[in-house]
C-alpha cells in the first residue's frame, strides 16, 4: 500500500499548531524569558553574539530590506496587474508583499502597541527601570516601539510561509524559514533587545497572518476572473 504525503495544508497547520505550543512555554513558565535574557546581558557570557558583524547587521538593516522588498513586490503586482499577466505571477508578488506588509509588518507593530512590554535592557532585573511582564500580559512598561513581539524575527520566520507558494519545496522553506528566525532571534536577544517568548512568538504571529492573506489571495485569483482571461 503507497503512503500519501500530507497535503500544504495540514502541514502548513501542523507547522502552525507546533509554533504555538512551543511559544506557550515561556508564557507558563515566564523565568525562561529571564534566563534566557540573563545569558546573553551577564557581563562576559562564554559566547557572545553582540560582538559579531553580522548580528550588527541583522540589527541594523533587516526591517529595512523587507520593508523595502514589500514594496517592490507590491508596486511589481500592480504593474503585473495593468499588465494582464497577473494570473501566474501575480499572485506571488502579491502574497510575498501583503504578508510582509501585514504580518513582520502591521501586525507586529499592533502587538507592540497593545502589550506595551519592555524590553529586556530596560528591566530592573538588568539594570533598567521598568518592570519585567510576562508574555501575552498586557503591561505599561514601555510608550513606544515595545518588545512584544519581534518583527525582525517575523521577517526571519517569513520564509516558511513560502510553502504555500512552493508546496513542493515546502520542506526546504520550512527549514529555510525556522534557520533564519532563529539565527535572526539570536541577534536581537543577544543585544538584549528580545526576550525569547518575542522571538517565539513571532512565528505563529506570521504564520497565521500569511496563511490568512494566502486564503483571500487564492479566493480572489480563482473567482476573480472572467473565464477566457489571462
Amino acid at each position: 500500500m503507497s503512503k500519501t504525503s500530507p497535503s500544504s495544508r495540514t502541514v502548513f497547520l501542523l507547522l502552525l499548531g507546533s509554533s504555538l505550543a512551543v511559544a506557550m512555554l515561556p508564557v507558563l513558565w515566564p523565568r525562561l524569558d529571564i534566563a534566557a535574557a540573563a545569558y546573553f546581558l551577564q557581563p562576559n557570557p562564554p559566547i557572545n553574539p553582540a560582538q559579531w558583524k553580522w548580528v550588527e547587521l541583522v540589527n541594523e538593516y533587516v526591517p529595512d530590506l523587507f520593508r523595502t522588498l514589500a514594496l517592490l513586490c507590491i508596486v511589481s503586482w500592480i504593474v503585473v496587474s495593468l499588465l494582464r499577466r497577473w494570473r501566474r505571477a501575480g499572485i506571488a508578488l502579491a502574497f510575498v508583499g501583503i504578508s510582509l506588509l501585514l504580518g513582520p509588518g502591521f501586525v507586529t507593530w499592533a502587538v507592540k502597541e497593545h502589550t506595551l512590554r519592555a524590553r529586556p535592557f530596560d528591566v530592573v532585573e538588568f539594570g533598567g527601570e521598568r518592570q519585567f511582564t510576562p508574555a501575552l500580559v498586557q503591561a505599561d512598561q514601555c510608550s513606544d516601539n515595545c518588545a512584544f513581539v519581534s518583527g525582525h524575527v517575523a521577517c526571519g520566520f517569513f520564509f516558511a510561509s513560502l510553502m504555500l507558494l512552493d508546496p513542493r519545496r515546502r520542506g526546504r522553506w520550512i527549514a529555510t524559514g525556522l534557520l533564519l528566525g532563529a539565527l535572526v532571534s539570536v541577534a536581537r536577544m543577544s543585544v538584549g533587545a528580545h526576550w525569547l517568548s518575542d522571538a517565539l512568538w513571532a512565528l505563529p504571529i506570521t504564520l497565521a497572518t500569511s496563511g490568512g492573506v494566502w486564503v483571500v489571495l487564492t479566493f480572489f485569483y480563482k473567482h476573480g476572473q472572467r473565464p477566457g482571461q489571462s
